[in-house]
C-alpha cells in the first residue's frame, strides 16, 4: 500500500554562488519565481522576452527542507523520493549525499532515500546546471553534424523544442521543478503500470483486458480482485491469483457502454478498480477510468493511392480538429480548470481530434482526462521535431526508449489517445530538406526501430505511425499517409491552391492572423500599435509573417484603415482561407479522411495560426469552425455555368432534410429562391442539385478585370452579375439550421455595400439583421464575454442570434467594408 506525502508548496532557490536565498513555489520554474518577485519583467510585453535569454547562463539551486518521523520508518518497506518533472539537466541531494544527475523534462524520476532520509529535519536540493551552455558543450564535442531549425544544440537535449524558440513562440529557456513532487511511502506491495484496453467488440459483446505489475517486498500467494463500475454501479467483479508478479485478465463485458468521438455517440468511462489481496488483506488498491472502444487504422488501396482512415468502434470517423501546442511557455502555470476550459471550445466547435504536436510536451493529465470526458481523440506526437537526432548514440538511445516507455505506461489508458506518432516532420526532412534520403540514424532509429517496438509491447491498443507527415516514397505525399499543405501561406501561395490538393489526411495546414484586439493592447505601449513595429514584428515569430498578412489582406480584401482594421480583416481572411481548405477536403470525404489545421491555441499573445488566442479568446477562424466541422455542411461549387449543392453529413443514419436557396444582389435585392427536400446519405456526400445562373436569374453583362495568367496579368472579360450576386443555402433537419455562402470572386473585386446593421438586445441574446448581404461582422464588447457566435455572413431579412454569457458592455458592430480602404 502506497502513502504520498506531498513536497509541493514553498521551497527556495538561489542562483549558483550567490548569497541570498529566494522564496520560491513548485511546481514552477526560475523565471515565474523571478517574475513573481519583481526581479524581472512580464516576458509577454513589448520585446521584455530578451531579457529571459539572459538568464540562460546562469545555474540554480532549489531546496526545500521537510521533517520526518523516523521512528515508523521500519513500517514501510520502500521510501521514494519522486519527482514528476525536473527540466532538464540537474542533480538531486538529499542531506548532502548525491542521489542521481537527471536529464529529461519528460519523464518522471524515482529515488530510493529509505537509507538516507532522517528523523527530523531533512534538507533536499536540486542543482540545475545551464541548459543552453550543457547543449553547446554537447553540440561542440559531437562527432556528427546534425541539422535543424531554430537551436542547433536543441536535439541533443530530451526537453521541449519549442522552448528554444519557434515560428509562433518565444525563446524562454524553462528551468526548474515543473511537476510535483513527492514523498511515496510503500507498505508490503504496491500496484504498478495498471492497464485497461478492449480487445475486440462483437455480437454486443466486448472483450477487455486487464493488466498490472506487482512490486512486491513480502512472500506468498497473492490474488487481485478487478472491478468494472459504471456510473457508481458495479457491473462485473472477479477474481484472479497474481502469477511472476503480474495480473493480466480477460473479461467478456456484455452490451457495454462504448466511448466514442465527440459528434458520433456519447463517451461512457467505467471506473475500473484494482485490489491486491494476501488472503483477506488489502495489500493495495488502485483505481482509474477508462473507456470500451476499438480502433483500426484503415491504409487500403484505391484508385487514388491509399487511404488513411480512422474507425472508431467500426465506424469510420472524418477527423475534423487542430493541432495543439503547450498553451504556456511559462509551463507550470496551466491548471486543470485551464484545460477543461480549452478542451470544453475545441469540442463546442465541432472538433473531434486534437493533434499533440511533437515539438512540446506530452500534456498534463488533465488534458487527456478532458479529452476522455468530451470526446475528443488525440493524435500523440513523441517530441521530436523538424531536426536531426543524434540516435547513432547507445545513451540516446537507451534516453528515447526510457521516455517512450515511461510515456505510454502513463497515458495508454486514455481511450481519447487514438495513434502514436514518432516525429514531426522530421521524416520529410530527410527526404526533402537535409538530402540524406531514409537513413538508418540521425532519429530514424528511434522513429522505426525503438518506437514501434516499444508500442507493441506496451499497448497493442492503438495503432503507431512513424511521422507526421508520412506514406509513400515522398513522406509528404498527396496519394497516401498524412499531408501538411505549406504551400499555401509559407509558400506565399493564396489560399485556392487548397482546392487542388488531393491529400489522404491533412495532419497540418494554416493561415495566419492576429490575435483579438484586446490581446494587442496587453503586449503593445501606444507607439508600438503600428503594423510595421519592431514590437508587432516581434510578436509575429515568422520571417516575414506580417509581410505575408499584408499579402494576402491586400490580395483578398484590399487595404486596412488602421491597425485595429488590420486585426480584424486579418481574422477574417484567415477563416475564409481554412474554410476554403476544410470544404473541398470534406468534399472529398473519405478520400480525404481528416483535416487538422494548424493550430488551435497559442503560447503567448502573437499573432499566427492560431483559432484561440493566449488569453483563450476566440478569433474568427474559430467561429468559422463551428459552422464548417458541423455535423451537416451545406457546400456551393461552381461548376458548369452554374453552382452544385451538396450536403456533406457526419450522421451515422442518413436524414431527411429541407433545402432553402436564396440568390441576392449586393444591394440587397432576393432575385431566385428555390426549395426542395433532399435525403442525405449517411456518413458521406450527397448532390442535391444543380441550377444555372440563368435557373437563379443571374444575367450576364460584361466587366473587364486583370486576370493572373502563367507569366503576366491581362484584361479579360467577366461576368458582372455574377460579381454583384451572392447565393445562400440553408439545410434544415432535426430542427437543426446549417448555413453555408457563396460569391463568386475576391472581396475587393465586388461591389459591396456598406450594410445597416441593426442589433437589439434580449435576453440573452444580441439579435442582428441587415439591409444588405453583410460580411465578416464582428460583435465587439468592451467586456471579455463569451459569445455562440461572431464573424457573421448575414443574409439580408433574417434575424442572427448570438447568446452571450454575460452582459455585453459597449456592444459595436462592423463588417469588412468598415475596415478595409479599399474593397
Amino acid at each position: 500500500m502506497e502513502k504520498r506525502i506531498s513536497l509541493n508548496g514553498v521551497w527556495h532557490f538561489r542562483e549558483v554562488n550567490a548569497g541570498e536565498w529566494y522564496e520560491g513555489e513548485v511546481p514552477g520554474c526560475v523565471q515565474l519565481d523571478l517574475i513573481r518577485l519583481g526581479k524581472i519583467e512580464d516576458p509577454y510585453y513589448r520585446m521584455n522576452e530578451i531579457k529571459f535569454h539572459k538568464l540562460e547562463e546562469k545555474e540554480w539551486v532549489y531546496k526545500k527542507e521537510f521533517d520526518f518521523n523516523a521512528k515508523n520508518k521500519n513500517e514501510y518497506d520502500a521510501i521514494k523520493l519522486v519527482f514528476e518533472g525536473i527540466d532538464t539537466f540537474a542533480d538531486i541531494y538529499l542531506n548532502g549525499i548525491h542521489l542521481g544527475k537527471v536529464q529529461n523534462m519528460f519523464i518522471p524520476y524515482e529515488f530510493d532515500i529509505k537509507d538516507i532520509v532522517k528523523d527530523g529535519n531533512n534538507v533536499l536540493e536540486v542543482h540545475f546546471d545551464s541548459i543552453t551552455k550543457t547543449i553547446k558543450a554537447m553540440e561542440q564535442t559531437s562527432p556528427v553534424k546534425l541539422e535543424w531549425s531554430g537551436e542547433s544544440g536543441r536535439p541533443y537535449i530530451r526537453k521541449a523544442q519549442y522552448s528554444f524558440g519557434w515560428d509562433w513562440g518565444p525563446r524562454i529557456v524553462q528551468v526548474g521543478l515543473w511537476r510535483g513532487a513527492y514523498l511515496s511511502l510503500v507498505k508490503y506491495a504496491e500496484i504498478k503500470n495498471p492497464y485497461f484496453y478492449t480487445e475486440k467488440i462483437e455480437n454486443d459483446r466486448a472483450y477487455v483486458v486487464v493488466s498490472a505489475d506487482i512490486e512486491r517486498y513480502v512472500h506468498g500467494d497473492f490474488e487481485a480482485e478487478v472491478e468494472l463500475i459504471e456510473k457508481d454501479i458495479s457491473i462485473i467483479k472477479t477474481r484472479t491469483k497474481v502469477e511472476k508478479n503480474r495480473i493480466d485478465l480477460r473479461i467478456k463485458v456484455d452490451n457495454p457502454k462504448l466511448w466514442y468521438p465527440n459528434g458520433l455517440g456519447d463517451q461512457h468511462l467505467y471506473e475500473i478498480k484494482i485490489k491486491l489481496l494476501k488472503d483477506a488483506e488489502i495489500l493495495d488498491e488502485k483505481s482509474f477510468r477508462s473507456g470500451i472502444r476499438t480502433i483500426r487504422l484503415i491504409r487500403e488501396k484505391d484508385e487514388e493511392g491509399e487511404s488513411f482512415i480512422f474507425e472508431i468502434n467500426g465506424v469510420k470517423v472524418f477527423a475534423k480538429g487542430a493541432n495543439w501546442i503547450p498553451a504556456d511557455n511559462l509551463l507550470p502555470r496551466l491548471s486543470k480548470e485551464g484545460y477543461y476550459e480549452y478542451i470544453r471550445l475545441a469540442k463546442e466547435a465541432n472538433m473531434n481530434m486534437l493533434r499533440i504536436w511533437g515539438g512540446g510536451i506530452y500534456e498534463d493529465r488533465a488534458f487527456y482526462e478532458a479529452c476522455d470526458e468530451m470526446g475528443i481523440m488525440v493524435w500523440q506526437d513523441f517530441m521530436y521535431a523538424c531536426a536531426e537526432y543524434p540516435d547513432q548514440f547507445e545513451w540516446f538511445q537507451k534516453l528515447a526508449e526510457e521516455e517512450a516507455e515511461k510515456v505510454i505506461l502513463s497515458l495508454r489508458n486514455h481511450p481519447s489517445i487514438v495513434l502514436w506518432c514518432g516525429n514531426n516532420e522530421n521524416n520529410w526532412g530527410f527526404h526533402s530538406w537535409w538530402n540524406n534520403k531514409d537513413p538508418k540514424y540521425l532519429g530514424n532509429y528511434i522513429y522505426k526501430e525503438i518506437l514501434p517496438k516499444v508500442c507493441a509491447k506496451l499497448d497493442p491498443s492503438r495503432p503507431y505511425w512513424v511521422s507526421s507527415p508520412y506514406g509513400g516514397e515522398d513522406p509528404n505525399s498527396e496519394t497516401e499517409g498524412d499531408r501538411h499543405q505549406w504551400n499555401v501561406w509559407s509558400g506565399w501561395v493564396d489560399y485556392d491552391e487548397y482546392k487542388k490538393d488531393r491529400g489522404r489526411f491533412l495532419s497540418e495546414f494554416g493561415f495566419q492572423a492576429m490575435p483579438d484586439w484586446k490581446t494587442v493592447l496587453s503586449y503593445t505601449a501606444p507607439e508600438d500599435r503600428k503594423i510595421l513595429s519592431p514590437v508587432m514584428i516581434s510578436h509575429n515569430k515568422m520571417v516575414e509573417g506580417m509581410e505575408r498578412l499584408i499579402r494576402f489582406m491586400v490580395g483578398r480584401l484590399g487595404f486596412p484603415k488602421d491597425l485595429k482594421s488590420f486585426v480584424y480583416l486579418s481574422q477574417f481572411n484567415q477563416a475564409e482561407a481554412i474554410k476554403t481548405g476544410v470544404e473541398h477536403w470534406r468534399l472529398r470525404k473519405f478520400k480525404t479522411s481528416g483535416t487538422l489545421y494548424w493550430q488551435f491555441n497559442d503560447c503567448w499573445p502573437v499573432a499566427s495560426w492560431s483559432a484561440v488566442d493566449y488569453y483563450k479568446r476566440e478569433k474568427a477562424l474559430y467561429y468559422y469552425s463551428k459552422r464548417f466541422y458541423a455535423k451537416i455542411l451545406p457546400y456551393i461549387k461552381e461548376e458548369n455555368e452554374g453552382i452544385t449543392i451538396y450536403g456533406i453529413s457526419d450522421f451515422v443514419h442518413d436524414k431527411e432534410a429541407e433545402m432553402t436557396i436564396k440568390v441576392f444582389k449586393l444591394n440587397g435585392e432576393k432575385i431566385a429562391e428555390k426549395q426542395l427536400k433532399a435525403r442525405l446519405i449517411a456518413n458521406d456526400v450527397t448532390k442535391i442539385a444543380y441550377y444555372s445562373f440563368g435557373d437563379l436569374n443571374i444575367g450576364y453583362s460584361v466587366k473587364e478585370m486583370p486576370i493572373a495568367i502563367p507569366g503576366c496579368t491581362l484584361p479579360m472579360e467577366k461576368n458582372r452579375e455574377l460579381l454583384n450576386s451572392v447565393v445562400y443555402v440553408e439545410i434544415i433537419t432535426d430542427d437543426a439550421v446549417y448555413e453555408n455562402y457563396k460569391v463568386f470572386d475576391k472581396f475587393r473585386n465586388l461591389n459591396l455595400i456598406e450594410p445597416k446593421i441593426n442589433y437589439q438586445i434580449k435576453n440573452d441574446l444580441i439579435v442582428l439583421t441587415t439591409d444588405v448581404p453583410a460580411f465578416g461582422v464582428f460583435i465587439e464588447t468592451e467586456n471579455d464575454i463569451d459569445l455562440s457566435d461572431n464573424c457573421l455572413n448575414m443574409m439580408p431579412g433574417k434575424e442572427y442570434e448570438v447568446k452571450f454569457s454575460q452582459k455585453p458592455e459597449s456592444v459595436e458592430v462592423f463588417d469588412i467594408t468598415q475596415l478595409a480602404a479599399i474593397i
